[in-house]
């Protein structure tokens, strides 16, 4: 599917088509149904958690061919635009469902959180996040060791190491259901149909 394409579709398709055929499907241009249950499987050995209980969206340009968001370039601060194609320097962004590793890292920082001297925990974005059932790591706690956290990194610095996986930076956010999922991927995806609308 080309980016015109995609525009096209967001006119005449409805929004839960759009959603459940194409940006929530199990297909992805850049990553395989093997490569996606390779992620499953490490992160179901590494959380001993059932591999049906995980759910893999594939998300951003590796899903696509294309991203349907704008982007703050973190280097210059300048806007990366919708539509950019994926490229060699584009990561592999992953949703992952699945509510056992949700309440596994939940459960981990709750106790952090009480463990600390000033209560609550002042967890600034990561809170944010959290109240939209999306559980953010790079706002996990900074300079402090959780084990379970520090299983997702070492799990994600794995695969992004695997030749099989193209030796490509490879990130994931945490869901607490599919719902929730929804709801974040709607919002970009109402930013474009309002563009298109607008033209």
């Amino acid at each position: 599917m080309t980016p015109e394409e995609f525009k096209q579709r967001i006119i005449t398709d409805s929004l839960d088509t759009i959603l459940t055929d194409i940006l929530l499907s199990d297909e992805a241009k850049h990553v395989t149904i093997d490569q996606q249950n390779l992620i499953r499987k490490s992160l179901s050995e590494k959380f001993n958690v059932p591999i049906d209980s995980i759910n893999l969206i594939i998300v951003g340009s590796a899903k696509l061919g294309f991203s349907i968001s704008e982007k703050k370039n973190k280097i210059d601060n300048s806007v990366l635009p919708r539509y950019r194609q994926f490229s060699p320097q584009s990561d592999i962004d992953l949703a992952i469902i699945c509510t056992p590793i949700f309440e596994i890292l939940w459960n981990e920082l709750s106790k952090y959180s009480f463990s600390v001297p000033y209560y609550p925990w002042q967890s600034n974005k990561f809170g944010n996040y959290l109240v939209c059932g999306w559980i953010r790591p790079d706002f996990f706690p900074q300079r402090v060791r959780l084990r379970k956290c520090d299983d997702w990194w070492d799990t994600f610095r794995y695969l992004s190491s695997r030749q099989v996986l193209g030796r490509r930076r490879i990130r994931g956010g945490l869901f607490y259901n599919l719902e929730q999922l929804k709801t974040y991927q709607s919002k970009a995806l109402l930013e474009c149909i309002n563009i298109e609308k607008l033209k």
